[in-house]
């Protein structure tokens, strides 16, 4: 359970956005919680500067963000500006020997760390998605559940590198890929330590409190993330109605 004083950072840091003109439109519930904190992302539904100054990001080096994530753990806040991006440059050095139909969707610069988001169009079995994408860090096996299905537009693959060095891989699969709505909780939940489950129950219960989705799901998009050090963690993205 989140603590009283992480709870009214959380409240504030909505405040804000809402007092801006900013929109909440999703929820991040990981496992672990504890290194995930509660996490929710805005983007501006009048002026984006007005959003990026609200938060400080308003001289980011690479302009006003088009969203913002909002991070709150015990120790504090931190917010995480995202860009839009609609082609590839010299900020990103991929790794080779990727399949040539990933397109990008955002990137990220925050600190020392810098994060490049890819969509894949061509739709592929799972299982040799993740091999591809976790290849230049080694690949690792985990258990994937649910087993996204393959379906056009629907994977997508991010890389963060440190001061140049790749530290980590993440895969997703959005709601195009999943089963159901209770099927792809009930699996996504199995194994959960109680704490984590807490956490992401709770996620989950709040934005459906918000009222109907006009279309898509809640599970709006799952996501898998290997470090350099091997380690695997995940994150449900939980949408919020418009």
């Amino acid at each position: 359970m989140a603590s009283p004083d992480s709870a009214a950072r959380l409240e504030g840091e909505i405040e804000l956005a809402l007092a801006v003109g900013g929109r909440p439109f999703e929820v991040i519930a990981g496992a672990p919680a504890a290194r995930y904190g509660a996490r929710i992302t805005f983007r501006p539904s009048g002026d984006p500067c007005q959003l990026a100054a609200a938060f400080g990001l308003e001289r980011h080096p690479w302009g006003v963000p088009s969203w913002i994530g909002v991070r709150v753990l015990a120790a504090g806040v931190r917010r995480k500006a995202y860009h839009k991006l609609n082609r590839l440059d010299d900020r990103f050095a991929l790794p080779t020997n990727l399949p040539d139909d990933f397109y990008p969707v955002m990137a990220s610069l925050d600190g020392d760390a810098t994060e490049v988001y890819l969509r894949a169009r061509s739709p592929r079995p799972w299982d040799s998605f993740a091999a591809i994408c976790t290849a230049p860090l080694g690949g690792s096996k985990v258990s994937f559940a649910p087993r996204p299905r393959p379906a056009a537009h629907a994977f997508c693959l991010s890389f963060r590198w440190c001061n140049e060095l790749l530290t980590a891989v993440s895969l997703y699969a959005d709601y195009h890929a999943l089963p159901d709505e209770q099927t792809t909780r009930a699996a996504w939940i199995a194994g959960m330590t109680e704490s984590d489950a807490y956490a992401y129950e709770m996620a989950l219960i709040g934005v459906r409190s918000l009222g109907q989705l006009r279309r898509g799901a809640s599970h709006a998009m799952l996501a898998w993330t290997l470090e350099d050090n091997g380690d695997w963690h995940r994150a449900v993205s939980l949408r919020m109605p418009d």
